[in-house]
């Protein structure tokens, strides 16, 4: 929490010092325990106090020490009360609490009420609301149930620091006069200064906001500044509707110096059944050429996303995603999003126990320079359905899989697949500890392909029928000493499958990426989808080792490989399963103490032991200096020969100085062709009420109209302010 000495340079400074001190005493003073336990009497005002007595020539009851009055639900707690019940007035002296039936709270040292303790006028007031911000004031006056006018006001809803001298809020208003109006459920300000650290940074002669007990209401959200060498200057001000309690609106005017303004808005809607929510942008700017000359055409550029879930039952929903641009590069200039290919999506699903089934209509589109529309695939649809039956009499258990897909483009091959898949398996335990799964599948895949070459149309319908069979063996071994255990744990398996089951006449479409790498050596088969099979016989084999401190610390090492009797074409060269024997794959996993964690995933050359494949991250120090380190190197081992290797380090530091204050770094580097691909810098302020922050973008790559840039952003937020 920032904390600074009160400024006494003025006559105005100075009362807000008096008034923030008020504050201090508001927030270390405990509302009384009896306010836990009112006293209930809709009727009169009931006294509980260390000492009672009644005046009955001024027809007064006076009640000294530890006073608690009740009306109702409001309460009062004083030193002393004396109520004259002729003249229906409570004067209550000496720590005085007010608590309404909101929850909220007043403290004063002197307060002159009505006898139900709603109307009155206070001196030396400090005020709880219900949110626990607070308001502190020369004096107040009450008047009916709901309004609430204070002189020489302070209102933040910040926390003090108690130190003696140490009583300026990060940030408040002071103001000549305050109206709260729980009816309307607003606070007014007249005459009213924006103090932040205790320097008037504002002056305004009229400013209302809501009162904390309205959540949403319409108004100017937190402005964000910046400004970029590639756009200008910067100035965001968004303003938010809020519609209805389920519907919300906020427009947001992005004004750049140099592209001009871009409008963007968000429209978020809740109904009975589900929400969905509606982004967007539009501007019209100078048209620009792929070498970023300006074509002296103007054009219009925009994106809209948007996504909707809704629920049909207990075990259906349906739902959608949308994800256009109007051009490829539009969405990385404008810093919107830096992802390279969008996916529109329009789906139900159904789960019900062990049951999945779902229907998808995919449409994508790519933001890559070569991406061609006319080749980019759309789904139209793709069905799933999986199933699982409860275990037989032998503890077996039998699956049923099922997909359908039919893949449309506007240029070049279509392609319709059905997939039906059903299996076995059985798992069980030895009486040595060794554990067994048997299992057993078969399936069948029908395709359709339509294709058009050389302006001539060619159809083709083929298929394939897939068995395999196999069963997995493990032997977990496990040894415990003083504060450690250690589990190794040989795995193997065999798989039976025939040769071959991928001819030249079936497409690759969903299966073109692939890396074989530590989290697939023990998958039946390795592809990612279902256009390409992994045929023959074949075993994968590997150890793994943990230890484990029983303060939580461990660590853990996994080694394998895969055996075949003969190579397998159907993987690439530069995959590591070609070969009779493949790569070595394996991970190592270190977290002696939560300061440190490292985690590193490798492919090893089978003949040499070289590296093929290498990732590393590296995540250490405590929570207030954390630094990350992540590596990756990935030789080619892709079936599509235009997707290359590469190697590149990211490095991210997060220092807390102190409660508040922290600062953010990372960096991402390209090592094979030795550049930075991106790097940024920020630092921020956040306690209870504030929030701000100074951030330092660099972006080095270069696409058509999207430069090389330097940004800097600023953001700050007023708790209750927006």
């Amino acid at each position: 929490m920032f904390c600074k000495s009160a400024s006494r340079a003025s006559v105005v400074l100075a009362r807000a010092a008096l008034a923030a001190v008020l504050i201090v005493s508001l927030w270390l003073a405990p509302v009384p325990a009896a306010a836990q336990q009112p006293l209930q009497n809709d009727e009169a005002i009931l006294f509980q106090a260390d000492d009672l007595s009644y005046d009955q020539a001024s027809d007064t009851i006076i009640a000294q020490g530890h006073v608690e009055a009740a009306y109702g639900e409001r309460l009062l707690f004083a030193n002393s009360v004396r109520y004259n019940q002729t003249t229906g007035v409570v004067t209550a002296t000496g720590d005085v609490v007010l608590t309404d039936p909101d929850g909220t709270t007043l403290f004063a040292e002197q307060a002159q009420l009505s006898d139900d303790l709603r109307d009155g006028v206070v001196r030396g007031i400090g005020m709880r609301l219900a949110d626990s911000s607070a308001m502190a004031a020369a004096s107040a006056t009450r008047s009916g149930e709901n309004l609430t006018e204070l002189d020489r006001a302070v209102y933040s809803p910040c926390k003090l620091c108690p130190e003696k001298g140490k009583t300026t809020p990060a940030w408040q208003i002071r103001a000549k006069t305050v109206r709260h109006d729980k009816q309307d459920r607003r606070i007014t300000y007249n005459n009213a200064f924006l103090d932040a650290f205790g320097v008037p940074i504002l002056y305004t002669p009229y400013f209302s906001h809501a009162d904390p007990t309205v959540k949403r209401e319409s108004g100017f959200l937190t402005p964000n500044l910046g400004n970029s060498s590639d756009l200008g200057r910067k100035v965001e001000i968004p303003y938010y509707w809020s519609l209805s309690p389920s519907r919300d609106l906020v427009v947001s005017p992005l004004y750049t110096s140099r592209e001009g303004t871009v409008m963007k808005g968000l429209y978020e809607e809740r109904t009975r059944h589900g929400r969905f929510e509606i982004e967007g942008s539009l501007t019209r700017v100078d048209e620009r050429d792929g070498n970023n000359f300006k074509t002296g055409r103007n054009e219009t550029r925009g994106h809209i996303f948007s996504r909707g879930r809704y629920a049909i039952s207990p075990s259906d929903v349906w739902g959608f995603d949308i994800e256009r641009t109007t051009d490829d590069t539009y969405l990385s200039r404008y810093n919107i999003t830096g992802v390279d290919t969008l996916t529109s999506r329009l789906f139900t699903e159904h789960k019900s126990g062990r049951d999945f089934g779902s229907i998808d209509f995919l449409l994508f589109q790519g933001l890559n320079q070569n991406d061609d529309p006319g080749l980019t695939p759309m789904i139209l649809p793709l069905l799933q359905y999986s199933g699982k039956t409860d275990p037989d009499s032998i503890g077996g258990r039998f699956a049923f899989d099922a997909n359908a897909l039919i893949l449309r483009r506007r240029d070049g091959r279509d392609s319709h697949r059905v997939s039906m898949t059903g299996g076995w398996q059985r798992n069980y335990v030895s009486s040595l500890g060794e554990v067994y799964s048997i299992f057993a599948d078969l399936r069948g895949d029908a395709y359709f392909i339509d294709d058009i070459e050389e302006s001539k149309r060619t159809s083709e319908l083929t298929g394939r029928v897939l068995p395999q069979a196999g069963v997995e063996w493990r032997l977990p071994l496990a040894n415990r000493e003083q504060n450690i255990t250690q589990i190794v744990e040989p795995i193997a398996q065999m798989i039976v499958s025939p040769y071959g089951g991928n001819p030249d006449d079936i497409p690759n479409e969903d299966s073109g990426s692939f890396e074989f790498d530590s989290t697939n050596l023990f998958r039946p088969t390795r592809f990612p989808g279902r256009d390409r099979w992994e045929g023959g016989p074949r075993a994968n084999v590997g150890i793994k080792w943990g230890a484990y401190h029983d303060n939580g610390g461990f660590a853990n090492i996994l080694l394998g490989q895969v055996w075949r009797i003969k190579d397998d074409t159907t993987f690439a060269p530069d995959t590591g399963l070609d070969d009779e024997r493949s790569d070595y794959v394996g991970s190592i996993t270190i977290s002696p103490s939560p300061w440190l964690e490292l985690l590193h995933r490798f492919r090893l050359d089978r003949q040499d032991l070289g590296y093929r494949r290498s990732e590393v991250d590296l995540n250490a120090g405590p929570s207030r200096l954390r630094l990350g380190i992540g590596y990756v190197r990935l030789a080619r081992e892709l079936n599509e020969s235009s997707l290359e290797s590469r190697e590149e380090i990211a490095a991210s530091l997060r220092a807390q100085f102190d409660e508040n204050w922290y600062m953010t770094a990372f960096t991402r580097r390209e090592l094979g062709q030795n550049s930075t691909i991106g790097s940024n810098a920020g630092v921020f302020y956040q306690d209870e009420c504030l929030l701000f922050g100074i951030i330092y973008d660099r972006r080095y790559t270069r696409d058509r109209d999207v430069q090389p840039s330097s940004s800097i952003n600023f953001k700050i937020s007023l708790l209750n302010l927006g």
